[in-house]
């Protein structure tokens, strides 16, 4: 077992991938390698020390992340500081999951929360796709729920919701998951008129009613379309 040594701390990131320190090989996409030393890894993590330590591991595949990501990570766990960029975030922060980083896995979370918290009404769509998509893969993958209940919360607190987010989300309705509509249903749950008018836009372009309509029209609140806008659920039942 490693001995007991406060992280995060400086290791020096000039001992990262040194030849003399570097007891442990991690493979990276397109064929590189990084050399790493088995104990500064191990202070970081449980994972670290059944794999070095108990089960004498000395080659680690990282070809499931980018390898600027590696990167990244390795040389936080070497200098007890990162840089996160959102290209990387994704990568850095499933890293910090699967191997158990603690501290790290806090400072993608301080990272992620501060983008959140910059969103406005002038935010544009792709940062709010980002910050929805990155939120949905921590659910779907690491299941955790703490980032995309931000990210939900945000946006319900947004009066130009439907247009900015919602709208151009269901351009491409026929491609999403029922969890995702689930998302948005529960987005516009204080103005479900905005999924209604959606519905009869595209069941009227396709004179129709798709199984991913039908999904919406079977869970919205159409009471409460109804009280909002009655013409418009005339309209859309007609």
């Amino acid at each position: 077992m490693a001995p007991k040594v406060v992280v995060p701390a400086d290791f020096g990131i000039e001992n990262l991938h040194c030849e003399f320190h570097g007891n442990v090989v991690l493979k990276l996409q397109g064929g590189e390698d990084m050399r790493a030393n088995s104990l500064i890894l191990s202070y970081h993590s449980s994972v670290f020390v059944r794999l070095f330590l108990e089960l004498h591991q000395s080659v680690l595949e990282m070809e499931d992340f980018g390898g600027e990501a590696v990167r990244r990570f390795l040389g936080a766990l070497y200098s007890g500081e990162i840089e996160l960029e959102r290209h990387l975030f994704r990568d850095v922060n499933k890293m910090c999951h699967v191997f158990k980083v603690d501290w790290l896995s806090g400072r993608c979370g301080d990272y992620f929360t501060g983008l959140v918290s910059q969103v406005d009404l002038h935010t544009d769509y792709q940062t709010l796709l980002f910050l929805f998509e990155e939120a949905r893969f921590c659910r779907k993958v690491m299941k955790c729920d703490k980032f995309l209940d931000l990210v939900i919360q945000k946006i319900c607190g947004l009066e130009n919701r439907a247009e900015i987010f919602v709208e151009p989300y269901m351009r491409n309705y026929t491609e999403l998951e029922n969890s995702q509509l689930d998302l948005m249903i529960q987005i516009t749950r204080e103005n479900p008129t905005s999924l209604l008018r959606i519905v009869k836009q595209n069941a009227g372009e396709k004179c129709a009613v798709d199984e991913k309509l039908l999904y919406l029209l079977q869970n919205l609140n159409l009471c409460k379309c109804m009280i909002e806008d009655d013409a418009l659920f005339d309209e859309t039942f007609e």
